[in-house]
């Protein structure tokens, strides 16, 4: 049985009706019959006609024949929409709901019955399991990794110094890493091993050496193994575990309780250990006391002189192949930021080519700060003024975009590595949106944007990236690169000669432009930056990534 709509649906019928031009004279007549009659009825009216409004000015402000704003060249696995049929879709969804008022704008009008409704872009329905209780905050980073020494990931990708680490593994083939819990813990890990971040306050061991300096803001904090948890009350300790699971716990300083796994719910340790003290276990969960004390794991001080060594390695490998870089006759525009001093306010292109000095950068707003080692320059992009301005003549049949950034957040929808001032024909733009994609959008008399999948998560906010994006006319195709590994390749259907000329890295001036997109400034931070006049294949990408990659 169908019920009748109540008077609300009712009067959002017969608006709809009007402002569709489809209402009868019968139909108005009952329309304004219900508006003398009822208060609430003439405030919805006001409202609704406010709300259509202003989701038509958005709808128009968003058309897809907007060529500054970038639309998919390809079907995308995320859903896509009509903009100029955005009101429509998104207020078809109230059929058998009531309306809800108390919203700020209203997300649905009701249809015939008998119709069906679609709402655009709704979110997948999560089972009870997925959903998180309300009363559980959730975050997306549980913990950060503050240094890497001699690290040789066990893990489809490098992570590197600075990056967010959220709830889950780290696997390490060898080396030594740093994470600082969100709760105030530290925590060295050496390699190999298998550790999981589980919460602030707990991380379970699967195998490897652990050291964990827990201040009183962090009491409490507690490593799990598969025999056992180490509970730490304050300061120090050791914990070494073979893969058979046999291991040792050693106090380094205060004191530690050891909880056996399958008492969750006593309060009673099985033993507790005091600065010096320290006890062998093995798979069975069998306590034996350490004869003798055993040497701690390295200790922060020491990790923090070899990574000092490791970065001055790193920086001179990378200048050596820096220096082979500018050789390279392809080179349009290089900038290494390596500047002498804070007061310039150019940024030299160091190619080789015989280029107008227009090529060098102009610095707008932008400060020097330490990029991806300490001793290298880097250039910081926070306001919304922030810019390098340059030019690059020419016409190419095949370019190549590289950069080197550390994205401290996405501000706004789409965030500028570099686009030319204008969108003419041949003019590409390259950037990022806030939901993590790579894009390269180009006109070709009409425009075609080739976005990546989504590969920038919450983890990569804060370390340095290897981005970069390949416009291949030869084989036709645009491929986008993530740490020196392809992420997507895109068919080009109508190749063209591209033509960059004025442009800004980090920003946009655009011509004859002022929609809601035309700002698109970087928050983050360069410290290299190149382009090439030809497509680079993918062990030169893949070189590239190895020499200049930091803290790893």
């Amino acid at each position: 049985m169908i019920n009748s709509p109540s008077p609300d649906n009712r009067t959002i019928q017969l608006i709809d009706a009007l402002l569709q031009e489809t209402i009868s004279a019968e139909q108005q007549a009952e329309l304004e019959q219900i508006l003398k009659a009822d208060p609430e009825q003439r405030q919805l009216y006001v409202d609704y006609l406010q709300v259509h409004s202003g989701l038509s000015s958005w709808a128009a402000e968003t058309r897809e024949a907007d060529p500054w704003v970038p639309q998919p060249v390809e079907t995308r696995t995320d859903s896509q929409w009509n903009p100029s049929r955005f009101v429509l879709l998104l207020l078809s969804s109230v059929v058998a709901a009531t309306l809800l008022l108390s919203l700020s704008y209203y997300a649905g009008w009701s249809i015939g019955v008998g119709q069906d409704s679609h709402i655009a872009n709704a979110p997948e329905t999560k089972s009870a399991e997925e959903t998180p209780a309300a009363s559980e905050p959730q975050t997306d980073h549980i913990a950060q990794l503050t240094q890497a020494v001699g690290v040789k990931w066990d893990t489809p990708r490098d992570l590197q110094t600075g990056a967010g680490l959220p709830a889950g593994w780290l696997k390490l083939k060898r080396g030594t890493i740093q994470v600082e819990m969100i709760s105030g813990a530290s925590v060295l890990v050496e390699g190999p091993a298998a550790i999981k971040l589980i919460s602030p306050l707990k991380a379970f061991c699967q195998y490897g050496k652990v050291r964990a300096s827990v201040p009183e803001q962090a009491h409490g904090f507690s490593v799990a193994t598969s025999r056992l948890n180490v509970v730490d009350l304050g300061t120090e300790f050791t914990l070494s575990l073979d893969e058979t699971g046999n291991g040792q716990v050693q106090v380094i300083d205060g004191e530690v309780e050891l909880h056996a796994t399958d008492q969750q719910k006593s309060n009673t340790p099985l033993q507790s250990l005091k600065t010096g003290e320290g006890v062998r276990f093995d798979t069975e969960g069998t306590l034996n006391q350490l004869q003798e004390a055993i040497r701690p794991l390295i200790d922060l001080e020491e990790l923090s002189q070899l990574a000092a060594r490791q970065q001055e390695q790193q920086l001179s490998q990378w200048r050596e192949q820096n220096t082979q870089l500018k050789a390279d006759a392809s080179l349009l525009a290089y900038y290494d930021f390596e500047e002498p001093s804070n007061w310039v306010r150019t940024l030299k292109n160091k190619s080789q080519q015989p280029l107008s000095s227009a090529t060098d950068g102009a610095i707008v707003g932008c400060q020097w700060t330490s990029g991806r080692w300490p001793d290298k320059r880097g250039l910081e992009f926070k306001r919304t003024s922030d810019r390098v301005r340059l030019q690059i003549p020419g016409e190419y049949q095949s370019l190549t975009f590289m950069a080197w950034v550390r994205i401290e957040g996405f501000d706004r929808w789409l965030s500028s590595l570099m686009l030319t001032d204008g969108f003419n024909p041949g003019n590409p733009h390259w950037q990022l949106s806030d939901k993590g994609e790579i894009i390269l959008g180009v006109n070709t008399g009409e425009v075609k944007n080739f976005f990546s999948p989504v590969v920038l998560q919450p983890a990569d906010l804060g370390r340095w990236i290897f981005l970069v994006t390949v416009y291949d006319h030869q084989k036709r195709e645009v491929v986008h690169y993530l740490d020196g590994t392809p992420v997507s390749h895109h068919k080009i259907e109508n190749p063209v000669p591209l033509v960059i000329g004025p442009a800004e890295i980090g920003n946009w001036r655009p011509q004859n432009h002022s929609g809601a997109h035309s700002i698109r400034s970087l928050n983050g931070r360069l410290d290299e930056f190149a382009v090439f006049g030809r497509a680079l294949s993918a062990d030169e990408i893949s070189r590239l990534y190895q020499a200049g990659k930091p803290s790893s």
